[in-house]
């Protein structure tokens, strides 16, 4: 099964990014006009410059860039190389090893480059640091792919046994799709059962899974996601 990028977050530009500089810079200036147009090249454009010009000034620019090269820059059809992205993190990580926006989106970049080692590394480490369900979501994907199927199951049975699993939520982002979104923790969770069950070929009880996942989060882009694509391999349609 061939890596989805989610897995994901939805993450979102650090607060900084919304807060007005103390002097506003031309380029500061352009890059809130461009990101206000959604004009992300231009936006990337002028970080790259603010970083060049007063990092102290703009310290949640590095932050910033390695995002919008994470998840802006998509041209359909291509393949993302996910180079320049990483090299943004490991700028800012360099600069600051605790940041664990830029750990969490290393982590998501090192995945999608197949290096799922250095991504389990760092996940278990945020995971083992603040207990957040978004690294323990990724952890289980990655063992999913991995075939660990007996640990998926007892990780879903273990979050969804859980009090906290109905307030929690998974930050995941789909920059394929150009979505984020925050997803509550049954819902994330519970999606890897209808996996395993679609995997198993018990496509049935996959569906109905799904469809609870959808019941906890109505617009939980991969559980609808995964209901369609069984509706286009159950008609004989090839999937888009």
């Amino acid at each position: 099964m061939r890596y989805i990028m989610t897995i994901l977050t939805g993450i979102s530009l650090l607060f900084a990014c919304n807060q007005s500089s103390k002097k506003d810079t031309p380029n500061y200036k352009l890059f809130v006009s461009a990101r206000a147009a959604q004009d992300y090249q231009t936006a990337i454009t002028a970080l790259s410059m603010m970083t060049t010009e007063d990092s102290a000034q703009y310290p949640w620019s590095v932050d910033s860039l390695a995002f919008y090269h994470f998840f802006y820059l998509n041209i359909p059809g291509l393949v993302k190389n996910p180079s320049t992205a990483l090299h943004y993190c490991d700028k800012g990580l360099a600069a600051n090893p605790n940041n664990e926006f830029l750990t969490e989106l290393k982590g998501k970049l090192l995945l999608s480059r197949g290096n799922d080692s250095m991504a389990m590394t760092l996940f278990s480490s945020l995971w083992n640091k603040n207990k957040d369900y978004t690294y323990l979501w990724e952890m289980t994907f990655i063992n999913l792919v991995r075939g660990n199927v007996s640990y998926c199951d007892s990780i879903v049975k273990t979050v969804l046994s859980q009090p906290d699993a109905a307030t929690k939520k998974v930050r995941l982002t789909h920059p394929e799709a150009g979505i984020q979104e925050s997803v509550d923790a049954r819902a994330a969770f519970l999606f890897f059962d209808g996996l395993m069950k679609n995997n198993k070929g018990d496509f049935l009880a996959a569906a109905e899974t799904l469809g609870k996942c959808l019941e906890y989060a109505p617009n939980f882009y991969l559980a609808q996601k995964g209901i369609y694509e069984m509706q286009q391999n159950a008609a004989g349609k090839p999937n888009p």
